[in-house]
């Protein structure tokens, strides 16, 4: 939607990413913004899009590894049985092109816009999406003929293909 002056969302938004230092991309004419990430595995594309009226931020993330057609039921599985642990966001793949993103909506209620709230959907999403990147690359790797083989519940006990913990100060 194309707007006169931006919202207050988008304006914190905007502000959020700076106070980060996060180099970011506004899309022109709507309330979008993109960037690139260097996580732990992988690099992670961001699209950030505001509804600036609705007072709602979608982040959604998204993994480099295409999924083909052929390894798209276990990668579903491993989805799906990531999605059921999760406590915030969704795990999603578009079926017709093999993408898998992560995303997570926020509804901020009476104008109140805290960009910390907003760096940790970043975070958060960007960090979800490194996590299940050597999972996703796993099944991904499995030969066609062995799919059937594969136990996505056995893999996703693998602690080796986590990230290490963050090193806090």
């Amino acid at each position: 939607m194309q707007r006169d002056m931006p919202s207050a969302l988008y304006t914190a938004t905007l502000a959020a990413f700076k106070a980060q230092g996060w180099a970011f991309q506004p899309v022109q004419g709507i309330e979008v913004i993109e960037a690139n990430f260097e996580a732990h595995h992988a690099k992670v594309p961001l699209h950030v899009q505001i509804h600036g009226e609705a007072g709602i931020i979608s982040v959604v993330a998204r993994a480099t590894v295409t999924v083909p057609t052929t390894h798209r039921l276990q990668v579903s599985e491993l989805l799906m049985r990531t999605n059921k642990e999760l406590n915030v966001g969704n795990f999603e793949l578009d079926w017709d092109d093999g993408t898998v993103m992560f995303r997570v909506t926020n509804i901020f209620p009476g104008g109140i816009h805290d960009e910390r709230l907003i760096a940790g959907l970043v975070h958060t999403s960007i960090g979800e999406v490194d996590r299940l990147t050597p999972f996703l690359g796993e099944v991904c790797r499995t030969p066609k003929g062995e799919l059937l083989l594969l136990r996505v519940s056995e893999l996703m006990k693998r602690q080796d293909l986590l990230p290490p913990p963050l090193e806090t100060e």
